[in-house]
């Protein structure tokens, strides 16, 4: 004679198949429902058997205490941790590989040499203005000083903005032009 069983078996799994179902390993599955504490809701054969109710949220269930440290190492496991900073270091280089991040050093040796060729035309206009545009003395004495003010600003910014990228990143001591 056969067992009859109620349909709300069904929906009660051993560790087993539960494991073959969603393609995990029983041991990882047998940790997961026991740290989450599911409840055993029988047994067959003398195995114990989970309501799929609560074996989806133990097995799938974000933990509550890695959502709110995502992404501080400080606070992951060591293995973890290992992971993490390999797969930034992977993302790095990556980002590199595709110029999405360029070095410091590349940047500074770009931005000087604009700079320098913004600043040899601007030393050339007065002279152009004096020659081809017959500007007076006294005028061309004022371009020179609107030039000479614009020259100090692109110095002193293209500096501050050099030296905090520099000493945020550690990489030396910066010396000033003059």
């Amino acid at each position: 004679m056969s067992n009859v069983s109620g349909i709300g078996d069904a929906y009660h799994w051993s560790i087993f198949k539960i494991a073959e179902a969603f393609g995990m390993h029983r041991d990882t599955v047998k940790k997961r429902l026991l740290a989450a504490n599911a409840p055993v809701a029988g047994t067959v054969r003398g195995n114990p058997v989970y309501a799929l109710q609560h074996v989806g949220p133990a097995l799938f269930g974000s933990k509550p205490e890695a959502s709110n440290s995502l992404h501080d190492p400080s606070t992951m496991e060591p293995k973890e941790r290992k992971d993490w900073f390999q797969s930034e270091n992977e993302r790095i280089k990556l980002e590199k590989e595709q110029r999405k991040l360029i070095p410091i050093d590349e940047v500074v040796v770009v931005y000087s040499s604009m700079r320098k060729a913004v600043v040899q035309v601007l030393e050339t206009i007065p002279d152009i203005l004096e020659r081809d545009c017959a500007l007076t003395p006294q005028a061309v004495s004022t371009v020179q000083k609107s030039i000479d003010d614009l020259r100090y600003t692109i110095q002193e910014k293209s500096y501050e903005a050099c030296a905090v990228e520099l000493t945020q990143e550690g990489e030396g001591d910066i010396i000033e032009e003059e």
